[in-house]
């Protein structure tokens, strides 16, 4: 009995000294799951590299802090992380002038024809089997006062509510005159429109891409026809939406596996949680035209939560917008066809996420390897300032750095790394584990006293 109350003592003991274990041995590149070797010719105090897809991709944690540079002793190396590209704000909306046009159908040659009369007299006909579709014509130009030209992108439309759900396409042309009909040319074909209430969800589509510069001396009119309307539209004013800067470097696009799907449902899912600014969804070619409703969820256990309706489309050279997010994280989304199926070609969706450039500073001996995936990393990357000093800034700038170029990939520490435990998790593991066994050799130690005093009192006469 004095042997196990001993024991108890010793493993209650033992218990503080568990906690008080440090494993403090630095970073190295078997704690990694993967690597890759970079190739930096010349000398350079600073170094950048485009963090590559598969690392986005195949990363622990969202927020990067599983990823390393080493040197060729192994030994980790100062970096920082920082967005490649910062999107700006967007240029202010400008309101074109909008004229409504007679329009006049008839038979010629055997085949429709339209004629649309222009202000001042001159006509412009079309011709061909599609313009008895044609119900309405509006004639937009520039603004007055307008003295520089005018990039647009898009053409956003504003009209009065309608007292009933409202489909339509729409044709555009351009022009530099209203005289010569020959000399109107096509710009945007059956861009869809729509205006959809069902009880107190409203599905609004009111864009028209486009890709035309406007100016006083060069095309100056955009002319647009109304076709498989079920009402005439209402039309109050039209936006000119010029195009936004070229950000194709300021996000990567990752693609999501497509995990159920049946007609009109379908489930996407990245492998780890990611913190998306947008996501691009393309509608399949059975469904170029597809009302949906989209969902999401931040964990795999989590539950669905709404995230927006809206209409995808891929007509010829145009698509619908990504549908924007704030860097939510995102395990999953769930998009489910309004009214709508896609038979067997469900939409492909990626995800975007701002792109980083990692920025070191080469201490010792290459060659250098970027590393990534260990669930126990703690962060590591510093502000721009601590790798940069800011006099030198402006000299050593994101845009002048040289580019380290990616070699191959190689497997370190292997997927094991993925569920690897940090010192003060596996400390807490222990000690629990030590609690645990403590308590269950009191039980033990209660159980045979509780015996021994069992069998004392059934030996007594």
């Amino acid at each position: 009995m004095k042997g196990l109350l001993n024991v108890i003592v010793m493993a209650a003991l033992c218990l503080p000294m568990a906690g008080l274990a440090n494993d403090s041995a630095p970073d190295a590149p078997q704690d990694y799951a993967w690597g890759m070797h970079l190739e930096n010719e010349g000398a350079s105090p600073f170094w950048q590299i485009a963090l590559p897809t598969q690392v986005y991709e195949q990363t622990v944690w969202p927020d990067l802090r599983d990823v390393r540079v080493f040197n060729s002793k192994g030994e980790a190396v100062p970096f920082a992380l920082t967005p490649q590209r910062q999107p700006q704000r967007a240029p202010q909306p400008v309101t074109l002038k909008v004229f409504p046009l007679d329009i006049k159908h008839a038979k010629q040659e055997g085949q429709g024809s339209l004629t649309v009369k222009m202000p001042g007299g001159a006509e412009v006909h079309l011709a061909g089997d599609d313009v008895t579709r044609i119900s309405q014509s509006f004639l937009m130009a520039l603004p007055d006062g307008q003295k520089t030209s005018l990039p647009v992108a898009q053409l956003r439309l504003n009209w009065s509510k309608p007292a009933q759900n409202w489909q339509a396409k729409v044709d555009l042309f351009y022009s530099d005159n209203l005289k010569f009909e020959d000399q109107w040319y096509k710009l945007a074909e059956n861009s869809p429109l729509m205006d959809l209430t069902s009880g107190s969800d409203q599905l609004k589509l009111n864009t028209i891409p486009s890709s035309v510069t406007l100016s006083e001396t060069g095309y100056r009119y955009l002319l647009m026809t109304v076709s498989d309307a079920s009402q005439p539209l209402a039309l109050q004013s039209v936006e000119a939406l010029a195009p936004a800067d070229d950000f194709s470097n300021a996000y990567v696009y990752l693609p999501a596996h497509k995990e159920k799907v049946d007609s009109s449902e379908a489930v996407y899912r990245w492998a780890n949680p990611q913190p998306l600014a947008g996501l691009a969804i393309t509608p399949g070619s059975d469904s170029p035209v597809l009302p949906v409703e989209i969902e999401f969820r931040q964990r795999e256990q989590d539950p669905w939560r709404p995230l927006t309706k809206t209409v995808l489309y891929r007509i010829n050279d145009a698509q619908s917008e990504p549908t924007l997010l704030n860097g939510d994280r995102v395990q999953a989304i769930r998009i489910k066809g309004i009214n709508a199926s896609w038979g067997d070609t469900p939409p492909e969706v990626q995800g975007l996420r701002a792109s980083q450039a990692l920025v070191f500073i080469p201490q010792g001996t290459g060659p250098f390897m970027l590393a990534w995936g260990n669930k126990a990393a703690k962060p590591q990357a510093m502000a721009l300032d601590m790798v940069i000093p800011e006099k030198l800034r402006g000299q050593y700038t994101l845009e002048s750095l040289p580019v380290a170029t990616e070699a191959d990939t190689i497997t370190l520490g292997g997927e094991a790394r993925l569920t690897a435990v940090d010192p003060a998790e596996r400390r807490s593991q222990w000690m629990t584990m030590l609690i645990w066994g403590v308590l269950v050799i009191g039980v033990l130690a209660l159980l045979l006293v509780a015996f021994r005093l069992w069998r004392e009192v059934k030996s007594k006469p």
